[in-house]
């Protein structure tokens, strides 16, 4: 077997201070799962879909040497080809980052219930074949075309020509995203626009990811930005941020609202609550905003988030609130302070957080399932799931924690 590079787990200098929550999922594992890509016959395949997980969520491409992306295809290959269903399709989802596109596998029986992820709803996933170069060459010209009408506002005529042009090339993005632009703009097809966004998702590539989150701010769907459902597929929320603590809170509440906009998101109102101080964060959503739900608790920073689903019958403006707390001590100069500044916010965090995003948008029912299952769950906390790719939860004490975070990270790698 050739040897392994160490260069893809040595860590930066920016995992040694105190500005580094915890080190990504790939990161931590990148040896050990390495070594299973490297044979993938004699691997447990529990183990390779969590390094194929954590490989399609947290890896950093630039990091990774010539050598190693081989490995890691070699092992999401035989993933793809030989595990669950399933599985197969989150090998697939992660060959991506690679630019390895490959077609969904033919089904192979019925996959468990624990493992399968429960649809949004009964719609299957869009995932049609590649069209042939041809095909795909004739597609783009008359997306420019439909494109063109789009611009003169006349979307009837512009729909009818995206429609074709998905003919020739079903999984052309910009087709179906300028006609969903289209159909938001006719009183009659916002069904229709909301269902073309959620193929869209469905095909998972960056530039299909990047064109739902521009969806957010794009005014040709101003018609529908308020609509539910053009939320849930977009990730779009309003986010009302409430800080519980008062002074000590302060830094959290613009760590969260730095993070939103990053994200993409509108920037969240803010305000102070007086009254009951709250010793960890509190999450409050509305149904449709369930998987971007999942995506904030993860990325709060926090080991203990409680999630509360809103009322059926909310009035709310907002889709979430997000009340933070954080237990608040007093030193020796009698200066309060938070044991959590909430999120990461430093550009390598944002990065994998901007990742995380994308993969939620992707595959929603992963995240959803995830909340379900926090929300039924006596004490409704938050917690990583036991699988796909486990990271280690952040430590809240900044002053304490920067040294047992550093002792933890060497203590894993002597153990490899």
């Amino acid at each position: 077997m050739r040897p392994i590079f160490l260069a893809i787990v040595i860590l930066p200098c920016s995992l040694l201070s105190p500005g580094a929550a915890y080190a990504t999922s790939w990161d931590e594992q990148a040896m050990t799962c390495l070594v299973a890509f490297n044979k993938p016959t004699e691997a447990n395949e529990k183990s390779l879909v969590g390094c194929a997980d954590a490989f399609g969520t947290s890896a950093r491409l630039e990091r990774v040497n010539a050598r190693d992306r081989k490995s890691v295809e070699q092992g999401l290959r035989w993933l793809y080809e030989n595990g669950t269903d399933v599985n197969s399709a989150i090998a697939r989802e992660s060959l991506l980052r690679l630019d390895v596109k490959l077609p969904a596998r033919a089904p192979r029986g019925v996959e468990p219930a624990a493992t399968a992820a429960q649809p949004l709803d009964d719609r299957r996933r869009y995932d049609p074949p590649e069209a042939r170069t041809a095909d795909r060459d004739a597609a783009d010209k008359v997306v420019k075309d439909g494109i063109a009408l789009n611009k003169k506002k006349k979307w009837k005529e512009g729909a009818m020509v995206l429609a074709g042009s998905l003919d020739k090339d079903p999984r052309s993005e910009a087709a179906l995203y300028n006609l969903a632009c289209a159909e938001a703009n006719l009183s009659d097809k916002h069904a229709d626009a909301t269902r073309h966004l959620g193929n869209l998702a469905d095909l998972g590539t960056e530039t299909a990811t990047a064109r739902l989150i521009k969806a957010r701010t794009d005014p040709d769907f101003d018609a529908i930005r308020d609509e539910s459902d053009f939320k849930r597929v977009t990730g779009a929320v309003r986010v009302q941020v409430v800080n519980t603590i008062g002074g000590p809170g302060e830094q959290a509440v613009e760590n969260i609202e730095k993070l939103l906009v990053k994200l993409d998101q509108r920037k969240p109102d803010t305000k102070d609550d007086d009254g009951t101080p709250l010793d960890h964060p509190q999450i409050q959503f509305k149904p449709h905003a369930k998987a971007q739900t999942g995506l904030l608790a993860d990325l709060m920073n926090h080991p203990k988030v409680e999630l509360q689903p809103m009322a059926a019958d909310s009035t709310s403006k907002y889709d979430v609130i997000v009340r933070w707390g954080a237990k608040v001590t007093v030193d020796a100069d009698g200066k309060k302070k938070a044991d959590s500044i909430g999120p990461e916010v430093v550009d390598e965090q944002v990065a994998a957080a901007r990742r995380k995003q994308n993969k939620v948008l992707a595959q929603p029912e992963q995240a959803i399932n995830k909340v379900n299952k926090v929300v039924d769950t006596p004490g409704r906390t938050y917690t990583e799931a036991e699988n796909m790719g486990k990271r280690a939860t952040s430590t809240v004490d900044k002053a304490k924690g920067a040294a047992d975070k550093v002792k933890g990270l060497a203590d894993k790698i002597n153990k490899l």
